[in-house]
């Protein structure tokens, strides 16, 4: 399956099921499409373009009221199968059309997930068994495209100098393996004979340092995970990289850990300032590389490459490109380099 072709064919997460609650709608945005979340009688979710038919009010700006979202206008009312239940002064008792061409939705692992349902449905993605982990999980929008997006949350590369201190310092590199190998919907990089990282996260979330991965999944899954020497996990941080409006990259990431004799509440109040400052600090330069591509977009011929250039150490980079762009990996070989990270 070509992501560029058919994107609404995946399943992607649009919320956390938290976040999704009974009575008030969710605005979101996927590839372009305004659409309103909310909660049928039964609390399954449903998904509908968030534009009610009769005078194109925003449903998402209204309320659910017996399972159904209702406009803030004239308080018509809409199932999950997109038929209007309601429509108050008409004296009419709801009709079996279809007014708003409904997408498929399910809440799944801790998150609602959405995709057109009138194409053919993958199966909808596995999570890591949440047993024995305390999660956390954080949102947030970025100016950028998905594979910007992607390209910089696995580029172990970056971190000595946009998170120097935080994650690792350029003054303290070590020599690692790097192993590239395909998986069956993306690639992944397995870094060994690293130690610890010099950063404070480092520091205080693992003990030991046996390995660790990055990996990205199709349409748009990127995954970090350290293991200790004894082969446990330490940390897994998953992020879901969802196109919303053009430009506009809605991040829902999941912070997974080992639980311990630290309580999860008090971990959390750990966790969520450290990590909200990395996560702002990829912000920023996300959002700075972006604009910097589009102040060249006239002139880029002029001024050097048009393309970006890859060095040895962009290791995950030119195929998260290829498989966003063909769906598959071509003329790929696993590979085992020596780099100073």
């Amino acid at each position: 399956m070509n992501p560029t072709d058919q994107p609404l064919a995946y399943w992607w997460p649009l919320a956390t099921s938290q976040q999704l609650g009974v009575g008030k709608p969710l605005a979101r945005v996927l590839h372009g499409r305004p659409l309103v979340l909310f909660r049928e009688r039964d609390g399954r979710p449903a998904a509908l373009p968030d534009r009610c038919p009769h005078r194109f009010a925003p449903l998402s700006a209204g309320c659910v009221r017996d399972g159904a979202v209702e406009c803030p206008y004239h308080g018509w009312r809409f199932n999950g199968a997109g038929q209007c239940t309601r429509a108050p002064g008409s004296l009419d008792e709801g009709s079996s059309a279809v007014l708003l061409q409904p997408l498929q939705a399910r809440d799944s692992h801790g998150l609602i997930w959405v995709r057109d349902a009138k194409l053919p449905a993958p199966a909808l993605p596995c999570s890591a068994t949440q047993e024995g982990l305390d999660l956390f999980w954080m949102h947030d929008k970025v100016r950028c495209s998905l594979q910007e997006a992607a390209e910089n949350f696995l580029d172990a590369f970056h971190t000595h100098f946009v998170h120097a201190g935080w994650i690792r310092r350029d003054s303290k590199r070590q020599r690692v393996i790097a192993d590239i190998r395909a998986l069956e919907d993306g690639i992944e990089a397995r870094y060994s004979e690293e130690r610890l990282q010099p950063g404070l996260i480092s520091r205080l979330f693992e003990g030991s340092r046996g390995e660790s991965f990055g990996r990205f999944r199709l349409p748009g899954l990127a995954e970090i995970e350290y293991r200790d020497a004894r082969g446990r996990l330490t940390l897994l941080i998953t992020a879901w990289l969802v196109p919303a409006e053009a430009g506009h990259l809605q991040v829902i990431a999941r912070i997974a850990t080992r639980r311990g004799w630290l309580p999860g509440w008090l971990k959390r109040l750990l966790i969520r300032p450290l990590f909200g400052v990395v996560l702002r600090q990829d912000k920023r330069i996300l959002e700075a590389v972006s604009a910097n591509q589009q102040r060249f977009a006239d002139c880029a011929e002029q001024w050097g490459p048009v393309q970006m250039l890859d060095g040895r150490q962009d290791l995950l980079g030119p195929w998260i490109r290829q498989l966003l762009l063909k769906g598959r990996l071509d003329d790929f070989a696993a590979r085992r380099l020596e780099l100073e990270l």
